[in-house]
C-alpha cells in the first residue's frame, strides 16, 4: 500500500523561521559591533597613553639636569637663575653645564604651540599635532609631612598657590608636568602627569 506524504513547511512557517533567524543575526551583529567598538576604544586609549608616556619621559629626563654646574657657579653665557631661564604655565627653559667647563652647552626649552597642538623642544615637535594641553606647576622643596603649595603665576593661579614664581625661581625644587594627548586614530584623549625633581637645586656651591 503506497502512502503519499504531503508533510512540509507552509509559507507562514517559513516566514516565521526567517524572521527569527534575522532577529538572531541582528543580535549577533549588535554584540560584535559593541565588542569591536570597545576593543578599538581600548587600543586608542593605549596608543594615547604610550604617546603621552614617551613625551613625558623625554621632558622629565632633561629637566632633571636643570642647574647642573659642576664648578658650583652658574654659567653666564646664558642668563639664568640656578639653571632656570624662563618658567611659565606652558613653557620651561633650562640650562646646564654638561662638561664642567663653566659654559652652558645645553640650553633646552619646552614650549606649547597651541595653533598646531604640538609640544616643542627647542622648536622641534615632540608630538604630532595631537597635544591638546600642557601645564607646568612649580613647587618648592618639601620640608614637612605636608606637601607644599605651588608657586603662583599670578594671584590665586594656580588655586592654593603661595609666593610669586618669578621671584622664587632659585627655590623651585619640583616641576609637575601635565599633558593631554589625543589618539591619532580616534578622538580619544588621555591626560597624564609626571614630576621632575630638580636634583641640582639647593646644593651647596
Amino acid at each position: 500500500m503506497k502512502i503519499n506524504s504531503n508533510a512540509g513547511f507552509t509559507l507562514i512557517e517559513t516566514l516565521v523561521v526567517m524572521l527569527f533567524s534575522l532577529i538572531a543575526l541582528a543580535s549577533i551583529y549588535s554584540l560584535f559591533r559593541t565588542q569591536a567598538h570597545s576593543v578599538k576604544g581600548q587600543e586608542s586609549r593605549m596608543e594615547a597613553h604610550e604617546y603621552a608616556l614617551s613625551v613625558l619621559d623625554t621632558m622629565v629626563r632633561e629637566m632633571r639636569n636643570t642647574g647642573f654646574f659642576p664648578g658650583g657657579t652658574s654659567c653666564a653665557n646664558v642668563a639664568n637663575i640656578a639653571g632656570i631661564v624662563t618658567a611659565t604655565a606652558q613653557s620651561f627653559e633650562l640650562v646646564y653645564d654638561s662638561n664642567g667647563d663653566g659654559t652652558c652647552e645645553e640650553d633646552i626649552s619646552f614650549t606649547y604651540d597651541s595653533a598646531n597642538k604640538d609640544i616643542l623642544r627647542n622648536g622641534s615637535a615632540l608630538t604630532d599635532g595631537n597635544a591638546t594641553t600642557i601645564q607646568f606647576t612649580y613647587y618648592p622643596q618639601q620640608t614637612s609631612g605636608t606637601a607644599p603649595a605651588p608657586f603662583c603665576f599670578s594671584a590665586g593661579n594656580p588655586s592654593g598657590c603661595s609666593g610669586n614664581l618669578s621671584s622664587n625661581l632659585s627655590a623651585v625644587q619640583k616641576i609637575m608636568i601635565s599633558i593631554t594627548i589625543q589618539s591619532k586614530s580616534t578622538d580619544t584623549t588621555i591626560t597624564m602627569s609626571s614630576s621632575a625633581d630638580l636634583r641640582n637645586h639647593g646644593l651647596p656651591s
